[in-house]
């Protein structure tokens, strides 16, 4: 027994130490897409929806109408990375973060004036949804997926502790400066602090490019075989039946999530949940994806991404049934976990995807795709269910038919891993076209 607890202690050093120095060999690159993520928070509705109402308030509007501008900018968004997202393919990663965090902040300096007019709301929270929740991930993983091959999974759970980390600290730092100082100052500051902290900051870590023909030398990572992988085109992708099906799993997080957070407020006043108690959780909800990206990175290193699949979205589907079956104050933390857990798993999981399936030289794009799909799904998500509360139907109860049907989308990912398996045997070649 002692020998094998020696021989398990000492390959767990060993993974230690092969993943610090992953990260000494790469720290500018890793840091670059990190602090992308962090800065997405700017664009991500779990900070915006802490204005919710303020907004509401000044223009009065109801949820549906509210729903409805920020479903209407954040699909306009959508629309706009589909059409220019394979400019993370033609532009070096420093250029196309700079002028996202240049448009982010211009973006954060409109959403100060929009209590005063609808039409500067729908235009800021354009902006912010375009190059913050766009942009940023889309840039920040997309370079990921580039520069790394044999560290893939490592690479994109590291960069995308951006994200919880954000999730972390902007809310709680928000919340102080509305209280203290008022809406305008808060997203005035935010442009300040782009401007002035995260555009001199990227724009140095990325003053050397990490060419992405690089990714095979042995400096990068460890000696493993590696699977060879056709370069599917955005057409070619568009055509199978099995990018539609995981566009179906992988929508689930972030139309749900987004939800989630846009009506929290209502969710709190519906349950007699304490606000204080909710917004604290964003710890536990900000933890567990930390620990669930770094872990599904490690295990998609170990295994493939999508043997993950089926199993990612479990956590999310078990909390979405809190607030209808289980309304404690007390299962509070426990609800925010689960919504970590996935939203970890899905940053670490759909950064090393989409490579992994259909090649990197046309990753821009195919993420673009992708991504404008998942964009597509947040827009949506406010407007649906701000409609249904406004006829009545209860917000719990919607939580709960999305957790049945992302459990259903569980098992779809079990049933196709056959044909996920096999597609490159399916790729046409471009001749063929």
């Amino acid at each position: 027994m002692s020998g094998i607890l020696a021989v398990t202690d000492a390959t767990r050093l060993q993974t230690v130490g092969v993943m610090l120095k992953f990260v000494a060999a790469n720290a500018r690159w890793l840091l670059a897409g990190l602090f992308l993520c962090f800065f997405s928070g700017f664009g991500q509705t779990y900070f915006i929806s802490l204005s919710n109402e303020t907004i509401r308030s000044a223009l009065g509007l109801s949820h549906m109408q509210f729903g409805l501008a920020y479903s209407i900018s954040t699909l306009a968004s959508a629309v706009c990375v589909s059409q220019f997202g394979y400019l993370a393919d033609r532009w070096s990663s420093r250029r196309a973060a700079a002028v996202t965090i240049f448009g982010l902040a211009l973006a954060c300096f409109a959403m100060a004036f929009s209590v005063y007019s609808l039409f500067i709301l729908v235009i800021s929270i354009f902006g912010l949804r375009l190059f913050g929740q766009g942009f940023c991930g889309h840039v920040a993983m997309t370079s990921a997926g580039k520069w790394f091959l044999n560290n893939r999974g490592k690479a994109v759970s590291i960069v995308g502790l951006g994200f919880p980390i954000s999730e972390a600290v902007m809310p709680g730092i928000a919340a102080f400066v509305i209280a203290g100082l008022g809406f305008s100052v808060l997203w005035a500051g935010g442009a300040v602090v782009l401007l002035l902290i995260a555009f001199p900051l990227i724009a140095l870590l990325l003053r050397i490019d990490r060419v992405p023909d690089q990714v095979a030398k042995a400096s990068d990572g460890l000696d493993v075989d590696v699977e060879v992988v056709l370069d599917w085109t955005r057409k070619q992708v568009s055509r199978r039946p099995e990018f539609h099906a995981l566009l179906l799993a992988t929508l689930c997080p972030p139309f749900m999530v987004t939800a989630f957070f846009f009506h929290q407020q209502h969710l709190a006043e519906i349950t007699g949940w304490s606000p204080v108690v909710m917004v604290s959780s964003m710890l536990f909800f900000a933890v567990a994806q930390v620990v669930s990206s770094l872990v599904t990175g490690w295990a998609i290193d170990r295994f493939k991404a999508r043997q993950i699949l089926p199993f990612y979205l479990l956590p999310l589907s078990l909390a979405l049934f809190i607030p209808g079956f289980l309304p404690s104050e007390a299962m509070i933390p426990v609800l925010y976990s689960g919504l970590g857990m996935t939203a970890g798993g899905a940053a670490a999981l759909l950064g090393a995807l989409w490579p992994e399936l259909f090649g990197a030289k046309y990753l821009g794009e195919i993420r673009a795709l992708a991504y404008a799909a998942m964009v597509a799904s947040t827009a949506a998500s406010p407007f649906l269910t701000g409609f249904l509360i406004d006829l009545g139907v209860s917000f719990s109860h919607q939580l709960a038919f999305m957790g049945g049907f992302s459990l259903l989308a569980s098992a779809l990912m079990g049933l196709i891993q056959p044909n996920l398996a096999h597609l490159n045997a399916k790729l046409k070649p471009l001749t063929a076209e």
